[in-house]
């Protein structure tokens, strides 16, 4: 027999994690979330060792929206023995390791998370969402998506992609094939520096024999993380945001780049000295080039069909370089196309001029159908929601918006956050004095 749910999410990452975490304690709530990995895993090519989270571990799945829940990042610390110790870290940065942890810790506590499930199709019977999976069939009034980006493989190394070139979320699958040759990394973000902080650090036989680092960006730049910044980060931003038109919305996000996809300070000052010490202390040195203001423009093999030749242009002069690599790396960001498993509704949904769902402030989807069945996209709404949608730091307060919207209740109650005023409407706005002891999550508010 098909059963019947108030909720399906497709996806079981951190987005639908937390509104399975939130969900837990809404006992009237029917829910289901799916996942195509045999276990919580989470961007396992990139789980390497030196890896940090570049957000507080209060920006985890739920604190931010409900303190007192039992599936808190401290509750975790404490629950797994090693609370004391991680408060007398001197910087207590999450390692990813650690992270992709207290998922798996999250995810085995819910019955509702449902692993090795892949949704194969998803289609609408007039009343419905019908939820196809190799586990079996499910109805859902709602449907909420956190199935994460793609990689994004620029179009000069489409149908190249091998055991030679490969985007970084696959990095941690080859590094035993990298001593010896020719690494070329591209891209200036915080994942390009990952991977070029772990092969500066290689040495002796697991040396790789050169390294090169080339970026369109005009340097390698620091992630801002003052909190004037990080108030783009708020969920009184976020709306104001989306109010916004997509010009202005266009034009604010490339502003914002380095507030949400900057390289954290302390990986930039362990690269310079790794290369300092390469370049002057360092007996067996390997040869390093930086290369930042140039753009990939061509990629093709080498002489006799070995190795490859990359074309770079100076994005100031329009000067053509080339370098050659054994290996390249594809630290080049990534992106949101509709999953499969929705292209038969793919001409009900409405997109923007990019091809990405129109989404409403509460992340529903505007689609043909009707209104008390709605599509939560999550992770998918950066051109509408703000450089904060692809990031950690509102993962708990947008699954709490979505399950505000599906319960029609205010379980979660939406509090002002910000110091700045963003528009003439929160200048009316008020903070309750701090010695006021009004409790603003009365025990009435949550679930």
């Amino acid at each position: 027999m098909l059963e019947h749910l108030d909720l399906v999410g497709i996806g079981a990452g951190p987005s639908n994690l937390s509104v399975a975490a939130l969900s837990a304690p809404i006992g009237r709530l029917r829910c289901k979330f799916l996942d195509r990995q045999p276990t919580q895993r989470w961007y396992p090519g990139l789980m390497l060792s030196a890896a940090v989270l570049q957000v507080s571990h209060l920006k985890d799945l739920v604190t931010l929206v409900d303190p007192t829940s039992r599936y808190t990042f401290l509750n975790f610390l404490a629950r797994t023995g090693r609370l004391h110790r991680f408060a007398s870290l001197h910087t207590p940065l999450i390692a990813r390791r650690e992270y992709e942890s207290y998922l798996r810790w999250v995810s085995d506590q819910l019955d509702e998370v449902q692993f090795g499930c892949a949704v194969e199709e998803v289609t609408f019977d007039g009343q419905a969402f019908r939820v196809e999976s190799t586990r079996g069939a499910y109805a859902a009034q709602h449907l909420s998506i956190g199935v994460g980006p793609r990689p994004y493989v620029p179009e000069v190394a489409t149908g190249k992609l091998g055991e030679d070139v490969f985007h970084s979320s696959d990095f941690g699958y080859h590094t035993d094939s990298l001593a010896g040759r020719d690494v070329v990394v591209v891209g200036g973000g915080q994942s390009g520096a990952e991977v070029v902080e772990h092969l500066l650090q290689l040495s002796g036989r697991d040396a790789v024999g050169s390294l090169t680092w080339a970026s369109r960006r005009i340097g390698f730049q620091p992630l801002d993380e003052s909190p004037f910044t990080n108030e783009w980060f708020h969920p009184d931003y976020v709306r104001y945001f989306h109010g916004l038109s997509q010009s202005r919305r266009s034009q604010l996000l490339d502003a914002q780049q380095l507030a949400s996809d900057g390289i954290s300070k302390g990986l930039l000052e362990s690269i310079y000295r790794r290369l300092y010490h390469n370049d002057f202390v360092d007996s067996d040195r390997i040869r390093t080039t930086l290369l930042p203001g140039r753009e990939v423009t061509g990629l093709c093999r080498g002489p006799g069909g070995r190795g490859w030749r990359m074309s770079l242009t100076h994005i100031d002069t329009g000067e053509i370089d080339s370098v050659g690599a054994d290996i390249v790396v594809l630290a080049t960001g990534y992106h949101f196309p509709l999953p499969e498993f929705l292209h038969p509704l793919g001409g009900r949904i409405a997109r923007t001029n990019c091809g990405l769902p129109q989404l409403a402030a509460d992340y529903s989807v505007s689609w043909a159908g009707p209104a008390g069945n709605k599509m939560f996209f999550l992770n998918a709404g950066k051109l509408s929601h703000g450089i904060a949608d692809p990031n950690l730091s509102l993962a708990s307060w947008r699954a709490a918006t979505v399950l505000n919207t599906i319960t029609e209740t205010p379980l979660y109650p939406d509090l002002r956050s910000s110091t700045c005023s963003w528009d003439v409407a929160d200048r009316a706005a008020t903070h309750p004095p701090v010695d006021s002891g009004v409790d603003l999550l009365t025990e009435s508010s949550r679930p």
